[in-house]
């Protein structure tokens, strides 16, 4: 992936050394509730790894993308991404859960990187279908994705008033 870091996935008796995003709640769930969500099958989490210190790190689910989650024209424009016959309620996708990069590698272009390998794992190495990749992006976050090819799934820019996010959505077939 990059020269000197290394991909790990998460496992059970994987040490965690400390790791500072910035952000309070990304931080915690690396360090707190990642093996959770692991050992209940709702994600798997990859770690950015500079020999022993971590880097960064990204959390995957599964995910769709269907008809009520986005507006009518952002709908007919990803339905003809596929044949007519092809054409479906909703179309599978790769969610990131969660993804931090620690402030001493923040702003030297690591996160656009790990995107990049991100979206390779479901182009060179899929095991299940997977058309898109989705992430309910904080506001703060949204240039980061903008900027690296993801678009609003509702052109409204409707924001979950819960967590205050706004769900984007990266077509893989533009990498085909």
């Amino acid at each position: 992936m990059f020269e000197k870091f290394s991909v790990i996935r998460l496992q059970e008796d994987t040490r965690l050394s400390s790791f500072d995003c910035g952000n309070k709640d990304l931080n915690n769930f690396l360090l707190g509730d990642a093996k959770d969500y692991m050992k209940r099958l709702l994600s798997v989490t990859y770690l950015i790894k500079d020999g022993e210190k971590i880097v960064g790190y990204f959390s995957l689910s599964n995910d769709k993308i269907s008809v009520p989650d986005s507006d009518k024209s952002t709908w007919r424009k990803l339905r003809k991404v596929f044949p007519h016959s092809k054409h479906r309620s909703d179309y599978p996708s790769v969610k990131i859960g969660r993804f931090g990069i620690d402030l001493k590698y923040q702003r030297l272009n690591i996160g656009s990187k790990i995107l990049d390998f991100i979206k390779s794992l479901f182009l060179d190495n899929n095991r299940t279908g997977c058309s898109f990749v989705t992430v309910d992006a904080l506001n703060s976050a949204l240039p980061f994705y903008i900027k690296n090819g993801f678009l609003p799934l509702n052109k409204e820019n409707k924001f979950n008033s819960t967590n205050n996010t706004l769900t984007l959505f990266y077509d893989l077939s533009k990498l085909l």
